[in-house]
């Protein structure tokens, strides 16, 4: 089946030429003569690729761009724009909407050629390993979630159950320690359920770059105080505050959200936690420089081996032995982290030793 290629071009002629040499080379090829039409038939048809100009009456191809940018079927198509303008804020402008190429005006049939080709082969790329990794999640996804998901629902499901039943002749303690039970399995399953969709949040903002940016603008305006906060907070819960050690020096807003900031050292302080035993040292240490936020955490617990650091992904547990006392885990933290890293421009370093302990270091762009 020929790839279908939609092309918004405002002058009559050069849109018809490029249709051409397009159909000439076996394509499919729509046109629309302005960014209205060009939007709707783009819905319509579902193009493999957009070819469209930047100057244009009524939409220009940059609000095109934008608003097929924010329709589902349309939020990933390869999309090059054709301009006479290339200065570099032009270029950055249409990047940081989501444009994957630029041919400048005028163009010769092999620069046409060479372009649609490119990013049609990207495309195929990107949908082959989307699909391999789909297929390796669905392979991974349905255990470790049933699995998890079975010990809070039977706990919630029998302790409950037993108190509808056994009430009249149980003592209001009784009573009262059963619902304890209930609603600590209760809040499990809600981190269960909260974890898994953040994950799928992560993975449909990865291609909303517009709302990234709006994110990134926003920032973090006190980046110091909800990394402390949040390391205290989860040390507490985990009984295990006097083993937290921190040292936060920060006076500067980072590029991401305070929630995914807090997303992240939760997941990193919770991992070095629980995987570490009581009575050692789990240290937070933050700073910054001219241009990035660096945070460190180091634990003395279980480590990984190099084979378990680069084999991290979704729904993928470690150690399932060590943490049997604290219930089983998804395996979604470090996935959620580096996720959240990718997006907001971050990166993130692990060393990790078997038996001596885990070092994980990640920085954030600052404003």
């Amino acid at each position: 089946m020929s790839k279908k290629i939609l092309v918004i071009e405002d002058t009559a002629e050069v849109r018809e030429n490029i249709a051409e040499i397009l159909e000439s080379e076996g394509f499919e090829v729509f046109k629309a003569e302005n960014g209205e039409i060009g939007i709707s038939m783009a819905e319509k048809v579902q193009p493999d690729l957009i070819l469209c100009d930047i100057m244009m009456p009524g939409k220009d191809g940059y609000e095109v761009l934008e608003d097929l940018r924010k329709k589902v079927l349309t939020s990933t198509t390869p999309f090059i724009f054709l301009t006479a303008k290339n200065t570099r804020e032009d270029l950055r402008r249409g990047m940081a909407l989501g444009a994957d190429d630029y041919i400048s005006k005028p163009f010769t049939i092999d620069e046409l050629i060479t372009s649609v080709n490119t990013r049609l082969k990207k495309a195929e790329e990107f949908r082959k390993r989307s699909e391999e990794k789909l297929q390796e999640l669905t392979r991974n996804l349905g255990m470790p979630v049933a699995s998890v998901i079975n010990e809070p629902l039977r706990a919630i499901i029998g302790f409950s159950q037993m108190v509808m039943t056994e009430y009249p002749n149980m003592e209001k303690p009784e009573i009262a320690e059963l619902m304890s039970l209930v609603y600590k399995a209760g809040l499990k399953l809600n981190k269960i359920v909260r974890k898994t969709m953040l994950f799928y949040e992560l993975e449909a903002l990865a291609f909303k770059n517009h709302e990234v940016e709006e994110l990134k603008r926003s920032g973090c305006e006190n980046p110091a105080e909800i990394i402390t906060r949040s390391a205290q907070q989860l040390a507490l819960n985990m009984k295990r505050n006097e083993d937290l050690f921190t040292v936060i020096d920060i006076q500067t807003k980072a590029r991401i959200s305070c929630e995914h900031l807090k997303t992240i050292v939760e997941e990193l302080v919770e991992n070095a936690l629980l995987y570490s035993p009581r009575r050692s040292f789990v240290k937070v240490i933050a700073g910054a420089d001219h241009h990035r936020l660096h945070i460190t955490i180091n634990d003395e617990g279980i480590g990984m081996t190099n084979k378990q650091i680069a084999s991290i992904g979704a729904f993928t547990q470690f150690n399932k032995d060590f943490t049997q006392q604290e219930g089983q885990g998804l395996g979604l933290g470090l996935t959620l982290v580096k996720n959240i890293l990718q997006i907001f421009g971050g990166e993130f370093q692990m060393n990790s030793t078997p038996g001596i302990g885990t070092t994980v270091k990640v920085s954030i762009p600052i404003s």
